[in-house]
């Protein structure tokens, strides 16, 4: 009986270490994502704007951010995407827990204490287990040129956003502010 229960101790150990080992490969997972992505799309970003103006930058972001969004997802097994909650393409629209977290994130910036990344896990109603990892996004003066007051936005950007997003919401940001945040979504099981 004893050596039962020593075995049965040893296996509850092991299992939650492997559950904190697990935790942390899809911390570390989801943060090579974020920086990944983040990375990708500034280059591509910064690429567009030397070579096409902001006009150019607001195509090209429309074009990528979402096909990089899935190609860096996919090289993972995961999922990453941008959330706001200002859209300006509807697929960035986020979830429940999307949402809560951005309100979090919302108030901790304007206390003063804005995370570097917030995580959560989640358990679906189908019983599969996810972290949830999210990055803020802030605004720096470069992105008002497309995001901030319509009076400010580069004139150029301005006509590609009026074509290209009538219903667009994610402008009116001035510099730092929460303009939403990277999402990845990480298998735990």
């Amino acid at each position: 009986m004893k050596r039962f229960l020593l075995a049965m101790m040893a296996v509850a150990l092991a299992s939650g270490h492997a559950g904190a080992a697990d935790e942390q490969a899809a911390l570390d997972k989801a943060k090579t994502m974020t920086k990944e992505l983040g990375g990708a799309l500034k280059q591509e970003l910064e690429k567009a704007v030397k070579e096409s103006g902001f006009a150019g930058a607001v195509t090209m972001c429309g074009a990528i951010a979402v096909e990089k969004a899935e190609q860096t997802g996919k090289a993972h097994g995961a999922s990453i995407r941008r959330v706001s909650k200002k859209v300006r393409n509807p697929s960035n629209t986020p979830d429940a827990l999307e949402e809560k977290i951005l309100g979090t994130m919302e108030a901790d910036l304007a206390a003063g204490a804005l995370k570097e990344a917030y995580v959560e896990k989640e358990t679906t109603s189908s019983g599969k287990r996810n972290l949830r990892f999210l990055k803020p996004i802030v605004t720096a003066a470069f992105c008002l040129n497309c995001h901030g007051e319509e009076s400010k936005i580069n004139p150029e950007a301005l006509k590609e956003l009026n074509s290209l997003y009538p219903s667009d919401k994610a402008r009116g940001y001035g510099e730092n502010q929460l303009r939403g945040a990277f999402s990845s979504t990480v298998a735990l099981d």
